[in-house]
């Protein structure tokens, strides 16, 4: 069963009380990332895990902080209110969300492990058996943080009611879906270059603008207004959107940079390389490899290769798509043992975590939190 909580009111309540209902299991989980394997290949040698994290706290907080707070004041005080309620000591909830920053970060690509960062695929009625529309996403991120996602049911006060698929201490969410009918999904965009400036640490992580874009915004319209103009993105995203209408895009973005790709007869994918001729350049170069232990791979070989095996699977059903197409795409392997390069992604430290299909005419938010070839999808509904 998917992890779920409820949580209603203004910010600060909404913050206490995902703090307060997951506190034993925020303290967990961060115990066992920071004593994992995963983090010991991405952190110094011989520097106490004490003096890490403190570290990781300020770099956070100076990078986060300011622009959170002025652009985002909702999702900044609901943070606050959630740190204060799980007792996170210190910055650490700063530490917290910076990790997806940098995660990102050009300069330590050559020994990060690799982290596949999810799929998207959308069927609009023309590509549907009975004219309906479908967003399907798989999560893709590091093995170690499996155990720690769970479904948020967030009724606002002000803003639009939504459902969402998070971490246990995230205030923001990778995807959901709002009262309106819009969906919004995000896979991490890896962009290197610094001039056009299309990564920095110093900005706003893409979660929280999905949050905002579920509490703030009726349409994909008004999403891709909003998301477009935000001034202040720190890592690459690619944001996924459907609405209620049918108004289905793909933006990809820079921290400074963004081109949107639509469906085409009726069907679209995406992965983690920009494919538009504005943002192609951004893309990491051949030469950049994810090594760790005995691995060494292109990071940008496994986006390329999902998004070709789930575009044929679109194509080949396009007319008859349902549900269990959506989910058989998900799930799909290529007719192979599972890998880095499967669209069911089962890597060595990086895989599927969770799979999440979107139905927004009907307002179902269908979710699994493990493999989807090996998962029941559970149905929430708004």
């Amino acid at each position: 069963m998917v992890d779920f909580i409820k949580i209603e009111g203004n910010p600060t309540e909404r913050g206490f009380q995902q703090g307060e209902q997951l506190k034993d299991k925020i303290h967990n989980a961060f115990d066992i990332v920071f004593h994992s394997k995963m983090f010991s290949e991405v952190t110094p040698k011989l520097v106490p895990l004490s003096i890490i994290k403190y570290a990781l706290g300020i770099m956070g907080k100076r990078n986060m902080k300011k622009p959170l707070q002025r652009l985002l004041p909702n999702q900044f005080e609901k943070m606050m209110a959630l740190s204060k309620a799980a007792e996170m000591k210190g910055k650490l909830i700063y530490g917290a969300h910076f990790i997806e920053v940098m995660s990102g970060d050009p300069q330590s690509l050559y020994k990060n492990p690799p982290i596949q960062a999810c799929s998207m695929i959308f069927a609009l009625p023309e590509a549907t058996s009975d004219n309906s529309m479908i967003f399907g996403r798989n999560y893709d991120f590091p093995n170690i943080l499996q155990p720690f996602q769970v479904v948020r049911e967030e009724i606002p006060d002000n803003v639009y009611k939504n459902l969402n698929f998070t971490q246990y201490p995230f205030t923001g969410c990778h995807m959901g879906m709002n009262e309106k009918g819009l969906a919004i999904g995000y896979n991490y965009g890896r962009s290197w270059k610094k001039e056009p400036l299309d990564f920095r640490l110093k900005g706003v992580p893409g979660t929280f603008i999905v949050q905002e874009v579920l509490e703030t915004c009726a349409t994909t319209l008004e999403a891709v207004d909003f998301i477009t103009k935000f001034t202040e993105r720190a890592n690459g995203c690619h944001f996924g959107l459907m609405d209620a209408s049918g108004d289905t895009c793909v933006i990809e973005t820079t921290s400074t940079r963004y081109a949107i790709r639509k469906p085409e007869n009726g069907i679209l994918a995406h992965t983690n390389h920009y494919q538009t001729k504005e943002l192609k350049d951004a893309n990491l170069p051949d030469y950049v490899r994810f090594k760790m232990d005995d691995m060494d791979i292109s990071p940008i070989e496994s986006p390329i290769r999902r998004y070709n095996r789930e575009i044929k699977l679109l194509n080949k059903n396009k007319g008859q798509i349902t549900i269990d197409t959506i989910k058989s795409i998900l799930s799909d392997h290529d007719n192979r043992e599972p890998d880095d390069f499967t669209v069911c992604t089962h890597g060595p430290s990086a895989g599927t975590l969770g799979s999440i299909i979107v139905l927004p005419t009907k307002r179902e938010f269908w979710v699994t939190d493990n493999y989807p070839c090996e998962s029941e999808y559970e149905k929430f509904k708004l």
